[in-house]
């Protein structure tokens, strides 16, 4: 998932660099009897103000963002579904649990024909 995370979000610009951190990883079995997994990451972007500049002290990096991914993987028909909540990280501590339940009811249904 680590490596999945990075391929969507790397950048094509010079002077990016992403940091990943996997945070934690569970399972657990839900109510209707399936194997959930779940998922945190964090990923900060850095980013050069002059990525074209000669000398290094002319490069300064600052941070562009840092986001939290949470992530529920869910199985049924034969398909890997995913819930996936995304936040900044200042606004993940004030909405935690409220993210934390929407996490909690994510359910994957079985299709018959």
């Amino acid at each position: 998932m680590l490596k999945q995370y990075l391929t969507e979000f790397m950048s094509t610009r010079l002077g990016v660099r992403r940091e990943s951190n996997v945070l934690s990883t569970s399972s657990k079995v839900a109510d209707d009897g399936r194997l959930y997994y779940q998922i945190e990451v964090n990923i900060k972007s850095y980013a050069n103000n002059n990525e074209l500049a000669v000398m290094p002290e002319d490069r300064v990096v600052r941070k562009e963002w840092d986001r939290r991914y949470l992530s529920v993987l869910g199985v049924e028909n034969n398909r890997l579904y995913e819930l996936r909540l995304q936040v900044p990280e200042e606004v993940f501590r004030d909405a935690e649990n409220d993210l934390r339940q929407v996490m909690d009811s994510f359910r994957v249904n079985k299709i018959t024909a």
